[in-house]
């Protein structure tokens, strides 16, 4: 059969995965037998789709039925395969900055450096006109009160609302709202940018210092966070005293560092005033490093503070509404982030409140009777722990009308919908699907339940893919998660570790050169075809991520010189006229990861290293575990293992060592692999980091940034003193790169991480020197060996005859059109009649 090419699903924003997937699946009888149904299924039903509060993939999903966002995006051209904006919630999106420049005094904005007020024209105020069709599932007009109510119990300090966390922090922050959230709080730190008075009745006095200096002289204390800023947690000083976490940034005190070994040793002793004169331009307002410095308050300045007169959205007319952002954030980033929505219906929000000490909580969005649906869809009813059901919901604004204003339906009597901009040329329907069914199905029935036609797709077993692989419709797609090995490189840790038989020796994986042999090692083209779901990968992002695709469609970051020569140098693969490649490109695309030579010669190194200090005896047993997965242990799981195994002692013959024998740890719970290692609970752990592929710019939070996530590799280094220099390009007053310039900048990672978005040092940069720092932090941190990529993770599943897709040619940015541009070739009671003479998939 004619095997048809599909790539990658992903996500908007950094995430980290296991192996294990959410599965489709579906319930038997015929539903509305005029109608179109989707039905699929979990092992597990959504328990919590309130958008304030909701944590799981399976509750984002039940969002996109009930909720519209502000805009979305879809096909311009699938055979281009070229998107365009489309206007939901919103009609128009408009920065308008520059006319609002009281704004960003007002709200207290972090200015980008060398910008005022006075000339800041864009990236910080935005108008979202309103849609003003929108309704409430019950008839109810959605006005801006809404969007300002629905905004204010997001931000609630009384709440502490799970979802805030997309509005006090990243690109998107809007003004004010970290200052509103923590209102309540006894104490605070807050950066020295935010700085503010608050009296007795709410009322706000903006600061604005232009320097820590000048704060200092109005008579406030500037600290200094120790322990996230230098890891000090912990740390005493010479009279066993220990470091607290907000020192004064003109205290002398030293305190003892551990990292550094030798107590006599430059830097193994540091104080916050020594902190702050070496790092004094990035601390002061603004500069890379002032979210550590500000002020420790005791008592909270923000207390009493009204949302109406310090939060950043605020009601312009009944349709519109300004956001104003607390940085820098481009128009086409910032609709990004309108892609989803925080509205909420008061009355039901309201009545399910409930306080339990300090903290208010409410009930809305756990049942059928707690949800007000604003979405395509609206629940039809819910069987709790066993089904949900969904049907259209007719007061969507989307839905066609005639001249009289009747809503449209088909021959069927199903309603219509049409797209609002032409794709193809075209407005073609959308939304045909009538219903949709979430059944509770164990995965051992959900291949029968396909083969019957009772839902509308199948995820296959790895072990089953086979023999499906030259079916029509089995969808392949790439995702943006890459699978890796991540260590702790503790010596104390692995040590202690090492007195297990499990672990026996484990103490080599303390060595970079025994690392890195395990990388070479690793034959990854053999690798991922022996167990079907996985494809090769020799670097931390594949060709998902895009780095101006809004401008550019064809801006692949893996695509780009500057990240092609760092995996070449990664490698040791080098170009030019008189090489065996002759280009980079053909130097790049000959990478394999596998070089056994290499790998034998590295652990002949690392072994006469080891044993050169004690650390091991030539050719003792080596044992270590791996902290593997959640789920139990598979085939698949056993045919890696072997894997593993076979490469390891290949590279090892002759080097020294004795046997080695990794073995694997499955159906882990408490702690899970990504918090077992960095704890020192093993030595090596398997696990992924995907998503953010709008922004790869920022993709080294996730590795570097312990402030935002839980640094896997924690067991290693701690990236926030760690420094690292950089030749990076030198830059002029608007971030373009100065021909022919560089210049050696030295910055934490962590701060490195966070350079190229927010308030950093190189946000307002061009891409061009985006790309140069990217690749060049990517190339650095894969050479500590830290993390080893091995393979990016595949999505395959099967798919309804029932059902099409609108095209076959996907986009990262729309998929194959979605459940939006779906169309059904039989409806459910035609379908039921040609799955009694049974369905093949093959």
């Amino acid at each position: 059969m004619n095997k048809r090419s599909k790539i990658a699903t992903v996500a908007l924003a950094a995430c980290m995965t296991t192996s294990v997937a959410l599965v489709a699946a579906g319930c038997g009888g015929v539903a509305d037998p005029k109608g179109y149904t989707y039905r699929t299924a979990t092992t597990g039903l959504a328990t919590n789709w309130n958008p304030h509060a909701w944590e799981t993939n399976v509750d984002s999903e039940l969002l996109t039925y009930l909720t519209s966002p502000f805009v979305d995006m879809t096909i311009l051209d699938s055979e281009e395969r070229t998107f365009q904006w489309v206007y939901e919630m919103a009609t128009s999106v408009e920065d308008v900055t520059k006319d609002h420049k009281d704004d960003l005094t007002k709200y207290g904005v972090r200015l980008q450096k060398g910008k005022t007020a006075e000339t800041t024209e864009a990236g910080f105020v935005f108008e979202i006109k309103l849609n003003q069709n929108a309704k409430w599932e019950n008839g109810e007009q959605i006005t801006a009160d809404d969007y300002v109510y629905s905004m204010q119990q997001l931000l609630n300090p009384e709440m502490k609302n799970y979802r805030a966390n997309l509005y006090i922090a990243d690109e998107s922050e809007l003004a004010g709202a970290y200052n509103y959230y923590y209102s309540t709080d006894a104490s605070i730190f807050l950066d020295t940018a935010r700085l503010v008075e608050v009296d007795d009745k709410g009322n706000i006095t903006r600061l604005n210092f232009a320097t820590n200096e000048d704060a200092i002289a109005a008579g406030w204390k500037i600290t200094l966070d120790m322990w996230s800023f230098y890891g000090l947690e912990g740390m005493k000083d010479a009279n066993g005293k220990e470091c607290p976490q907000y020192v004064s940034i003109t205290d002398t005190t030293k305190y003892r560092d551990e990292a550094v070994e030798d107590e006599s040793a430059e830097g193994a002793w540091v104080s916050a005033a020594d902190l702050y004169t070496k790092y004094i331009d990035d601390m002061q307002v603004g500069g890379d490093y002032s979210t550590y410095v500000g002020v420790f308050y005791e008592k909270n300045p923000y207390n009493g503070m009204k949302f109406a007169d310090g939060v950043g959205l605020y009601k312009v007319d009944d349709y519109t509404i300004r956001y104003v952002n607390n940085v820098y954030i481009e128009l086409n980033t910032f609709m990004t982030s309108l892609t989803s929505n925080w509205l909420v219906y008061e009355d039901l929000y309201e009545a399910g409140k409930e306080t339990t000490g300090a903290l208010t909580t409410t009930t809305y969005g756990t049942s059928l009777e707690t949800t007000m649906s604003y979405g395509v869809y609206k629940f039809e009813s819910y069987d709790e722990g066993r089904q949900m059901k969904f049907e259209q919901n007719e007061n969507w604004y989307g839905w066609d009308k005639d001249e009289n204003g009747d809503l449209v339906v088909d021959e069927n009597g199903n309603l219509v919908s049409h797209t609002s901009v032409k794709i193809n040329g075209q407005n073609v329907r959308q939304y045909m699907t009538t219903n949709i069914i979430i059944d509770v199905m164990d995965t051992a029935t959900q291949e029968q339940a396909f083969m019957n036609g009772e839902l509308t797709t199948w995820t296959p077993a790895s072990d089953q893919l086979s023999t499906y692989e030259m079916s029509d419709f089995l969808y392949q797609e790439d995702e943006t998660y890459t699978m890796s090995f991540f260590f702790n490189t503790n010596e104390k840790v692995l040590t202690e570790l090492g007195k297990e038989d499990k672990n026996k020796n484990c103490i080599v994986v303390s060595n970079t050169n025994f690392r890195k042999a395990m990388s070479l090692a690793i034959n990854r083209d053999e690798y991922v075809t022996a167990t079907p779901g996985y494809k090769p990968a020799y670097s931390l992002m594949n060709e998902l991520y895009y780095y101006d695709i809004y401008n550019d469609q064809n801006s692949v970051y893996r695509n780009t010189d500057e990240a092609m020569e760092a995996i070449c140098k990664l490698y040791g693969v080098e170009y030019g006229a008189d090489k065996t490649y002759k280009t980079l490109e053909e130097a790049y695309n000959s990478i394999n990861g596998y070089n056994l030579t290499e790998a034998k010669a590295l652990m002949k190194q690392a072994c006469d290293e080891l044993v050169a200090a004690g650390k091991y005896k030539s050719g003792e047993p080596i044992n270590i575990a791996i902290a593997w997965k959640f789920g139990a242990q598979n085939s698949d799981d056993q045919a890696q293992l072997a894997l593993l195994n076979k490469y390891i002692n290949a590279a090892a013959e002759g080097s020294g060592f004795g046997t080695i024998t990794f073995s694997q740890t499955c159906n882990m719970q408490d702690p899970d692999p990504y918090t077992a290692v960095p704890q020192g609970l093993y030595a090596i752990g398997q696990g992924a980091w995907g998503g953010a592929f709008l922004y790869p710019f920022r993709n080294f939070q996730v590795y570097m940034d312990s402030s935002k996530y839980s640094i896997n590799e924690a067991g290693c280094w701690d990236p926030a003193t760690e420094t690292i220099t950089l030749e990076v390009p030198k830059v002029d007053a608007d971030g373009q790169a100065i021909a022919g310039e560089t210049e050696e900048v030295t910055m934490s990672w962590k701060s490195w991480s966070n350079s190229m978005s927010g308030s950093g040092r190189y946000a307002a940069a061009s891409n061009e020197v985006k790309l140069a720092i990217t690749a060049l932090l990517e190339e650095a941190y894969l050479g500590k060996y830290f993390r080893i990529p091995i393979s990016g993770m595949v999505a395959s599943y099967l798919l309804s005859q029932q059902v099409s897709y609108y095209t076959e040619n996907y986009h990262v940015l729309y998929g194959f059109g979605g459940l939006r541009l779906m169309t059904y070739n039989y409806t459910n009671g035609e379908f039921a009649d040609l799955a009694k003479d049974g369905l093949s998939y093959e």
